[in-house]
């Protein structure tokens, strides 16, 4: 890795630390640049702004997420194994992005709205592939004929939901601070309900 790409390294990383504190909003390119002992105009040599720089973050955890899960997509397996994988994949996804940083709860909740609003198809590739492995279940004869593009759509909605409550009604600062035991157990109970529901 050349100078250049170490510092842009070095800003995503503080970029991080100051989202999670701060949240999107209230965090500005001087914070990013105190951590690092830089001057706010120096970052515009590496990076266009904030919004340029909290994209590419965002756009890197969601490509690590989904070479993963693309991975489970293509292993071999029954559908519903492959499904209760994506979903434990899914699950610490967004587990681990927000217990690696000390996020504030206020802030994981902002993030979590910019992210949506501003990374639609993300959750879109989200629906794509738990309706690939509800499809391929159907194929298989493992599942009933169902709506699995509906229900693929309800889950990938439900399970952020679940975090977003358990984080907001924990009475935790900090995400990190927040029994992640119970929500992981809440999310298999639903998971294994669906799954039941369409099993031949």
């Amino acid at each position: 890795m050349n100078t250049f790409d170490s510092k842009r390294e070095q800003i995503k990383a503080a970029g991080i630390k100051s989202f999670a504190m701060f949240g999107y909003h209230k965090t500005t390119l001087e914070d990013i640049a105190g951590m690092l002992n830089m001057k706010k105009n120096s970052l515009y040599y590496y990076f266009d702004g904030k919004d340029a720089l909290f994209k590419e973050i965002i756009e890197d955890a969601i490509s690590e997420h989904y070479a993963k899960a693309e991975e489970i997509l293509k292993s071999n397996g029954t559908a519903t194994e492959k499904f209760n994988k994506l979903i434990d994949c899914l699950n610490t996804f967004i587990s681990e992005k927000t217990t690696t940083y000390t996020v504030k709860v206020s802030s994981y909740i902002e993030i979590s709205k910019v992210i949506k609003q501003s990374f639609p198809e993300s959750h879109d590739k989200e629906i794509e592939l738990l309706s690939k492995i509800l499809k391929e279940g159907i194929d298989s004869g493992e599942f009933k004929k169902h709506d699995y593009k509906t229900k693929a759509k309800d889950i990938a909605d439900i399970i952020p939901a679940i975090f977003n409550y358990h984080y907001l009604n924990a009475n935790s600062e900090f995400v990190k601070d927040v029994d992640i035991k119970p929500i992981i157990n809440q999310i298999k109970r639903i998971i294994t309900d669906i799954l039941n529901g369409i099993k031949k």
